[in-house]
């Protein structure tokens, strides 16, 4: 009963530290300022990890994170945030955020690698919004997939509906081996050289480093690991528009309930 209620807790924690990585990658607006601001987020995300207190990297970065929201937020309103977020990830591609511009070689291995990500949202009865202008292989977005099918397996296990809750478990791993896993690195590394924020700066690793343990937690490693960005910065805004789907812009229909 004891591992059991560990293993439920832990999820939840997991759960919550996808969606505290996912939630800056949305267009910046008050309410999430106010939140950072207020320290909420970081007491959510120092909660969460209290559980893996023998992940040393996990903990280092988290603890620069948190020092950098601390640090910078107070001084910032959101037109401050507003500017740099679209610095980095909106004005000539700086920074692009979605996973086909770091591993898609050309137009039609992006397209299998799309087509594949939109296979794991539509098997969990996921849709992405028709308002916000971004694609299936957006950062938030697949953060934003490993928080809810965390959460779905969460919930399963409460239930006892085990069947569920391993389905569940298999989805995060292959999500990780295939997707997300294979680009984070790559990912943070390249938002820690473009921005001029240590938020953004240590938000990177932190990512890197929670999808990394992730990936060890779940007993999976990446098919491949995206070591040097193979992009080369386009014109192409329109695939980064800003903004994020959040839960409520998915349409939830089947999956793990």
């Amino acid at each position: 009963m004891q591992e059991q209620a560990t293993k439920t807790e832990e999820l939840l924690a997991r759960s919550t530290v996808y969606s505290i990585l996912a939630s800056p990658f949305a267009y910046p607006k008050e309410e999430y300022l106010k939140e950072l601001q207020s320290g909420e987020v970081v007491a959510s995300l120092k909660k969460a990890l209290s559980l893996f207190s023998e992940e040393g990297e996990v903990l280092a970065a988290a603890e620069k994170f948190c020092e950098a929201v601390e640090k910078e937020m107070p001084s910032l309103d959101v037109k401050d945030l507003e500017a740099e977020y679209n610095r980095i990830f909106s004005m000539g591609l700086t920074c692009p955020h979605n996973e086909t511009e770091y591993s898609s070689s050309h137009v039609f291995m992006k397209g299998q690698d799309l087509a594949d990500i939109a296979g794991f949202y539509n098997a969990f009865g996921f849709k992405m919004s028709t308002e916000e202008k971004v694609l299936t292989d957006f950062i938030g977005a697949e953060l934003e997939f490993m928080h809810v099918v965390t959460f779905k397996e969460h919930h399963a296990l409460e239930k006892g509906d085990t069947e569920n809750a391993e389905t569940c478990r298999e989805v995060q791993g292959k999500f990780l081996k295939g997707h997300l896993g294979t680009w984070a690195t790559a990912f943070s590394k390249v938002l820690s050289a473009t921005t001029h924020l240590e938020y953004f700066r240590t938000l990177g690793k932190l990512l890197d480093e929670f999808v990394a343990f992730d990936g060890k937690y779940l007993g999976v490693a990446p098919f491949e690991v995206v070591t040097v960005p193979a992009f080369s910065p386009t014109s192409e805004a329109d695939a980064f528009t800003c903004g994020e789907p959040s839960k409520e812009d998915f349409t939830v229909k089947d999956g793990c309930k």
